[in-house]
């Protein structure tokens, strides 16, 4: 009976760990579009559309290209009630810049993106909105 409730007590002590394990790897998966622009030249790129899985606590800013190329990297990176801010350096062309998201609830976003390149300026026009659920988020 001693070794019964031994097993029983072992179980159920790790029983609530091993049933968070998985609910800890699911992220929140959202549908992003980047919309890029560089007023001094009247020109707008294609947007850029992506789905992305993401923790349920951001730690980077949403993704705004799709070339590895460019070694961008997020710094600052901040969050203050339903706002986020953060700057970006990329290496190829060399470009600085500083973006800003609003939540509008859980489950979209509204943001902007402006980088800084020795020809030009171009603002990025970030959108977002959470489609369901994923596993292992970024």
């Amino acid at each position: 009976m001693f070794k019964h409730a031994m097993v029983l007590a072992v179980v159920t002590a790790t029983s609530p760990a091993l049933s968070e394990e998985p609910a800890a790897k699911q992220g929140e998966l959202w549908e992003t579009t980047a919309q890029a622009s560089v007023p001094e030249m009247q020109v707008s790129m294609p947007p850029y559309k992506a789905k992305v899985c993401k923790k349920k606590e951001w730690t980077l800013p949403p993704q705004t290209t799709q070339d590895p190329k460019q070694n961008c990297k997020p710094s600052d990176f901040k969050q203050v009630g339903n706002k986020i801010t953060w700057k970006m350096a990329c290496d190829s062309p060399p470009m600085s810049g500083e973006g800003e998201l609003t939540f509008n609830g859980a489950d979209a976003y509204e943001g902007k993106f402006t980088m800084h390149a020795e020809q030009f300026d171009m603002q990025m026009h970030l959108s977002g909105k959470k489609v369901g659920t994923c596993d292992n988020p970024q």
